[in-house]
């Protein structure tokens, strides 16, 4: 993914695997902090709500997400766009 792609509310896929996140996995991008973007992922038995585009401020026990931060100069290759 480009950096000009990382924008909040596109939706993405993992290109690889993480500890809990398997290669293929969607998310959406929901906060940009200017080094880099965070995604919340769409799991299965975490499943982003419907319509969910951006970050709401609720720390993880209060939302149920799971979000992964990523470095836009060195973690972007990790994902690619799916919208």
């Amino acid at each position: 993914m480009k950096i000009e792609d990382a924008v909040v509310g596109r939706r993405v896929r993992l290109r690889v695997s993480f500890s809990g996140v398997p290669k293929g996995t969607e998310g959406v991008i929901d906060e940009d902090y200017e080094t880099g973007v965070t995604i919340a992922w769409d799991l299965p038995n975490q499943p982003l709500p419907l319509g969910y585009r951006m970050y709401d401020g609720r720390s993880a026990i209060q939302s149920g997400l799971l979000r992964d931060g990523f470095d836009k100069k060195r973690e972007l290759l990790f994902l690619e766009s799916v919208t």
